[in-house]
């Protein structure tokens, strides 16, 4: 009798510890690169994979800018997005935008990574609510990500003659 209240104490125990934590993990935003667009205005491209740790499909994605530390929500507008193969977007007047699946095509299903979306933004480092509709459009997960990039600097036309000149 002991040992059955141990063991149930105990997975109690564990079910406390665990669940949050995996809670928590249902959906991850992942960048995978950044590039710069143009230097003036200094605009980069951000690429990022979603991955989906939970139960629930996800069906749709939505990027809301938001405040945080140095990022500004006035200032970090998403100017475009792109998807992967199944998927559309289309950019907010917010400065956020919006994915998702086209019909007939699958939601991301539990251990499953989609990719590539990207989005083209300016500044360098932005912050997003991201929230995840399941099948049904309702938002059933929300996360903060923040993306960051090196800053794009421009370069001075150079040509042979002028990189001579510098050594002599």
């Amino acid at each position: 009798m002991k040992w059955l209240r141990l063991m149930f104490v105990l997975g109690i125990v564990v079910a406390a510890v665990v669940a949050p934590s995996l809670s928590s993990a249902q959906v991850q935003v992942i960048q995978t690169d950044c590039q710069a667009v143009s230097t003036n205005p200094p605009l980069v491209r951000v690429v990022f994979a979603v991955l989906n740790l939970g139960t629930i499909p996800v069906c749709s994605i939505h990027l809301t800018p938001i405040s945080i530390g140095l990022s500004n929500a006035d200032s970090c507008k998403i100017i475009e997005c792109s998807f992967p193969p199944g998927w559309f977007c289309q950019a907010d007047p917010i400065g956020g935008a919006f994915w998702r699946v086209v019909a007939g095509a699958a939601c991301i299903q539990f251990g499953q990574k989609a990719e590539p979306f990207d989005i083209v933004l300016d500044p360098l480092y932005c912050c997003y609510r991201a929230e995840f509709d399941d099948p049904s459009g309702a938002i059933f997960f929300s996360t903060t990500v923040c993306f960051e990039c090196a800053k794009p600097t421009s370069t001075r036309g150079a040509t042979w003659g002028r990189l001579k000149m510098m050594y002599r």
